[in-house]
């Protein structure tokens, strides 16, 4: 059977499977990228990744990347919360080393082509994908294909939504990643409950249930800006679907109602007619979404 490695490559972890040409993980692994900004080290775990799976019959890689990528050269600009990957010809260095092919996409556009493919907008022919974790990932489809520009995504996380705000990764100020990037909501949380510490979103999320005032206000404000910024993205491409995923979109159930009050105050009402906010069906979407990458240019 003909497989392919599929890497899903976030600001905090990596995840990696083999998926089979109907978009099936076969079997995966989940690993820190902490150490991955020095680039021998990445490499040297892609080999080892190849190595695992070496019983399996994997004849493409695929790889979606955390920022701005050359697709067609598989080189990487930057990634904004990722250090030390500035301007590197990521995918000509693999094929050398792996000898086999690879092709690199943005993460958000990998995730966007598993979910139209076979999850949550499959069928619908204008969408935005969101994924929320880090940062902000942001993918559109129009007439059933993803949005291209001459780099590789549709940089919505990078939307600027406020002329005073915070210094973003990318170099920018005030991009709604600011808002709603999970290092963002848990610097919130730290102002308004001082000397309170929690690990991680899931934490505020669970204290938000629990009717925490401070907790419960975070996930306001992440609403507010997110459901403004939605009005935003509705009025200009008028999806059928808006697909939320990532570890933030655990919260879904919590901010879906907050969001939609936005959106439908903000946008323009023809525009909403129709509108749907709906989970990410798949699990692993960015596995399936590199793997599928690297079937599709297989071919």
């Amino acid at each position: 059977m003909e497989v392919f490695l599929g890497v899903d490559w976030g600001g905090t972890y990596i995840k990696a499977g083999v998926v089979d040409g109907k978009g099936r993980i076969v079997e995966k692994e989940v690993f820190s990228s902490s150490k991955l900004k020095d680039k021998r080290v990445f490499i040297s775990e892609i080999k080892k990744l190849l190595f695992r799976f070496s019983r399996y019959k994997i004849t493409a890689v695929g790889i979606g990347a955390p920022g701005i990528i050359d697709t067609n050269k598989g080189f990487i600009y930057y990634l904004p919360n990722v250090s030390g990957w500035k301007n590197y010809p990521l995918r000509t260095v693999l094929q050398k080393e792996l000898r086999l092919p690879v092709y690199i996409d943005n993460d958000a556009n990998l995730f966007a082509l598993a979910e139209a493919k076979i999850g949550a907008a499959k069928d619908r022919r204008r969408a935005i994908f969101l994924t929320l974790g880090t940062g902000l990932g942001g993918a559109v489809i129009l007439d059933g294909k993803i949005l291209e520009g001459r780099t590789s995504a549709s940089e919505l996380g990078h939307m600027p939504v406020d002329i005073m705000g915070r210094k973003c990764g990318c170099g920018g100020r005030g991009c709604i990643e600011t808002l709603v990037g999970n290092r963002y909501l848990l610097e919130d949380y730290r102002k308004r409950k001082k000397n309170t510490k929690v690990k991680d979103v899931k934490e505020i999320y669970d204290r938000a249930l629990s009717g925490e005032a401070s907790a419960l206000a975070v996930w306001i404000s992440f609403s507010k800006g997110l459901g403004m910024f939605l009005s935003g993205m509705v009025n200009t491409f008028n999806p059928e679907v808006i697909v939320f995923g990532g570890g933030v979109s655990g919260a879904f159930s919590l901010f879906k109602p907050m969001v939609w009050k936005v959106i439908r105050q903000q946008a323009m009402w023809p525009q909403v007619k129709g509108l749907k906010l709906v989970r990410a069906k798949l699990k692993d979407t960015g596995i399936i979404g590199a793997g599928l990458l690297a079937k599709e240019n297989s071919i």
